[in-house]
């Protein structure tokens, strides 16, 4: 596992000075994940930009809801009817803008329409973060979008049970890969790759995951991708049985099972896409002053530009300010903060 407190004590600069890895650790020298110096544009969000992406995630939601009014129909998904919205999402470079207006801007929706939302756009991050084209990414998204569909066919009582699921309940729940894929393949023929992915979207690389215990080489990159985002975008929603788990310790937990369970090149693109320090996330700066951060950069995932809210006094700012941190030598984050312990 990671051992977090050491990452964002140091910089990467310090590694050589930091014991071995135990055994079982990953090594984020390892995957390369300081490798690319560079930094992301650092652009302010404009609000026709805003506009853009409130109108497409208003679309994205409708084909959630028409996807679940289909399947909860008995109906065949109509896949070529949703690609194109899903492209124009690529086509349009609108992935992180649509992210920030999720982050910042849209109300939660039905729990399973906002993880598949969610899921998607994740998916999409780590994939442009990986070097795909617009063509793989539109296929991409086309995967992560769907791979869930079985799950509307769970029982409402299992769905939304507040307490620990049984183990027969349980079993119910991991049923819905087979569920998705056998919906899937009575989709159009053209997009019958689609319900074979769907498939592997809980398979681990290390033989771990189900129904089958595939393993890496037998994983369809699509599903190992689409399975991290998945992952994380379940630990960071609410659910009956539990409250959000906050942003900085779910990438946390994901760094502490993700040794084996998924491909490193994955991995790593998740780590720089997503940061060490999530967008949405609070921080505490070596200052003592507590930020949220609007932005990260690839190359730098331990300094994000952060909007300052509180100072080092505690004191709250009538204006925020907003610092980036890739460009700062003597001001870093500290640690993480629940945004429930900020008052």
């Amino acid at each position: 596992m990671i051992r977090f407190s050491k990452i964002i004590e140091q910089d990467s600069k310090e590694d050589s000075r930091r014991k071995p890895n135990r055994k079982g650790e990953i090594s984020l020298r390892k995957i390369g994940i300081f490798d690319k110096e560079e930094v992301g544009d650092n652009k302010t969000i404009s609000k026709d930009t805003m506009n853009e992406a409130g109108k497409y995630y208003k679309k994205i939601s409708q084909l959630a809801d028409l996807l679940r009014s289909w399947v909860q129909n008995n109906e065949t998904i109509n896949i070529s009817m949703m690609t194109p919205v899903l492209r124009s999402i690529v086509e349009k470079n609108l992935v992180d803008d649509l992210y920030h207006y999720l982050t910042f801007e849209a109300e939660e929706a039905d729990p399973l329409a906002a993880q598949s939302i969610k899921g998607t756009l994740l998916a999409l991050k780590i994939g442009a973060g990986m070097g795909y084209d617009k063509n793989r990414l539109a296929d991409l998204a086309t995967v992560a979008f769907l791979q869930d569909v079985g799950m509307h066919t769970m029982p409402q009582d299992i769905l939304n049970k507040k307490g620990t699921l049984s183990n027969q309940e349980f079993k119910e729940i991991q049923r819905h890969p087979e569920i998705s894929a056998d919906i899937l393949s009575r989709a159009n023929g053209e997009y019958a790759w689609v319900a074979d992915v769907a498939l592997q979207v809980h398979e681990r690389a290390d033989g771990s995951g189900y129904p089958f215990g595939l393993n890496e080489e037998e994983i369809h990159e699509y599903a190992s991708i689409t399975g991290i985002a998945d992952m994380y975008a379940a630990m960071i929603s609410d659910r009956p049985y539990r409250e959000r788990i906050e942003q900085n310790r779910a990438v946390r937990d994901i760094m502490d099972s993700a040794q084996g369970a998924f491909p490193v090149k994955v991995v790593k693109a998740f780590l720089n896409q997503i940061s060490f320090f999530p967008l949405g996330s609070y921080v505490k700066l070596n200052d003592r002053s507590v930020g949220r951060v609007v932005n990260t950069h690839q190359g730098f995932p331990l300094k994000p530009t952060v909007e300052i809210i509180y100072d080092s006094l505690g004191s709250k700012l009538q204006k925020p300010r907003t610092v980036d941190l890739s460009q700062q030598i003597l001001l870093y984050v500290t640690g993480s903060i629940d945004e429930k312990d900020i008052s």
